[in-house]
């Protein structure tokens, strides 16, 4: 029988302990808000397209996807700086905050640069999928203006690491509010051409997307470089560092190729997918669509993992960063079984929001679909929440290669089992769900006995000193 007097007196211990459900939830919350409003963002930007025309909503998630798969070597490089700061502020070396900050700026700029280029080929990228011609030339638009619009994100990406690493994480959530509310505002305005506004439709959505991003880059820039935090952290000594750019891509770019593959996996599936029929491809939008609430609440979880696993790890408290987990796994697997749950017995509540406006026709047609496929993300999210926490831990004690390295096999064995059962085997959507599930199992697996190993508890990433730190 269960000891329910037990369990609280349990988590009250646990309450107040070092890297215990206080400290961890005072920087995850805000985190977690932040990441869920982004998600939102998208949500909202998608079902306007949706409202607006079948052809939009169908090309704005491969797109998008495909957009976010690209930048996610860059964001997944320069968020390595979280770790950074964490590890910096652990061992009390306030003074080298601020000029390594910086060095993830200059990367996110030259990383900008990548992103024009990328925009260039956009044309051929999308006709060599191979999706309906009409969903081709909403794809191309999408995708371009996102890569244009590039910089802002980045930057603020790289910005956003002095608040995150020392923990601070309100600033961060104020900041996207502000710059999520300016997004969907001109989404609306944009995308019908409202208030004498120009009717874009997807354009619009982009556009959009990039003004709410400049925003937030703008907010971030004036709060990190004002006197007080340039007095105690160095806020304003951006001058250039190859050396230390040279030392934290040794470790960032392993975790930027991470963050690429995975979300390369699921790009693929997707484009993939897109291959089978427009009705199969909304139902998995739907589904994806969905399922962005939970996997970003779970991107705050595992942010807050490395920040602090990277904090104690700076602090020399080993056992506690090891704590950190255990703290982590209990309230992602609290959270993700509400998810579960929600899924399984109210899926036509939240299929709701997309069955307005001129995708109403096509959600008629694919909802059965949609509910048997959010059944699927039940089982995808419980074993991705659980590998997510696993690599935040190794990767906040400097352990991004082997993660690196793990998912360049499993990209590949995933991609091309998926590409055999769709165009050699000719199976259908549930067959293709059920692998990428099975992706999501190894992946779990192999992180966790990874984890096992205790090597990232004895790693420091931050012995090398940083230029005008002084």
């Amino acid at each position: 029988m269960i000891n329910i007097k037990k369990i609280f007196a349990n988590i009250k211990k646990r309450w107040n302990a070092f890297a215990g459900y206080y400290e961890f939830l005072r920087i995850a919350i805000p985190l977690i808000i932040s990441t869920g409003a982004w998600a939102f963002q998208s949500f909202v930007n998608r079902f306007f397209l949706a409202w607006y025309s079948n052809n939009a909503y169908a090309a704005s998630l491969p797109a998008g996807l495909l957009e976010c798969s690209i930048m996610d070597i860059f964001i997944g490089t320069i968020a390595y700086i979280n770790v950074f700061v964490a590890q910096y502020n652990g061992k009390k070396k306030y003074k080298a905050i601020g000029p390594s900050l910086w060095q993830t700026v200059h990367i996110a700029f030259l990383s900008s640069i990548i992103m024009l280029a990328v925009a260039f080929f956009s044309d051929k990228i999308f006709n060599f999928i191979g999706h309906p011609q009409d969903i081709i030339v909403e794809e191309i638009k999408y995708f371009k203006i996102l890569c244009y619009g590039a910089f802002p994100y980045l930057a603020s990406t790289a910005l956003s690491g002095f608040y995150a690493g020392r923990g601070k994480t309100k600033t961060i959530l104020v900041i996207n509010i502000v710059g999520i509310i300016v997004n969907i505002i001109f989404d609306y305005l944009l995308i019908f051409g409202y208030f004498g506004f120009h009717e874009l439709g997807i354009v619009g959505a982009a556009i959009a997307t990039i003004i709410g991003a400049t925003v937030v880059l703008i907010l971030f820039l004036s709060s990190i470089t004002s006197k007080n935090n340039n007095k105690t952290y160095n806020t304003r000594k951006i001058k250039p560092d190859l050396k230390f750019i040279k030392y934290f891509l040794k470790y960032a770019f392993p975790n930027g190729m991470s963050w690429f593959l995975d979300m390369s996996v699921f790009t693929f599936f997707v484009l993939t997918i897109g291959t089978l029929g427009k009705i199969e491809l909304s139902a998995t939008n739907v589904a994806f669509n969905i399922y962005s609430f939970a996997y970003m609440a779970i991107v705050g979880c595992a942010m807050t993992t490395s920040i602090l696993v990277g904090n104690y790890i700076g602090k020399n408290k080993f056992y506690i960063a090891q704590t950190v987990v255990k703290t982590a796994l209990h309230i992602t697997y609290t959270y993700i079984s509400l998810m579960v749950v929600s899924f399984l017995f109210i899926p036509n509540i939240l299929i709701y929001p997309f069955s307005k406006g001129s995708e109403s026709l096509i959600i008629e047609q694919i909802r059965p679909i949609a509910i048997t496929l959010l059944r699927y993300t039940a089982i995808f999210a419980f074993f991705e929440s659980s590998g997510i926490i696993f690599s935040s831990a190794i990767k906040g004690g400097g352990d991004t290669k082997f993660a690196m390295k793990l998912l360049i096999a499993l990209f590949i064995i995933t991609a091309l089992t998926i590409y055999l059962a769709v165009f050699i085997f000719k199976v259908g959507l549930y067959q293709c769900w059920s692998i990428l599930i099975a992706y999501d199992i190894i992946l779990m697996i192999s992180f966790y006995l990874r984890y096992k190993t205790n090597k990232w508890k004895h790693m420091c990433i931050i012995e090398i000193k940083i230029v005008d730190n002084k």
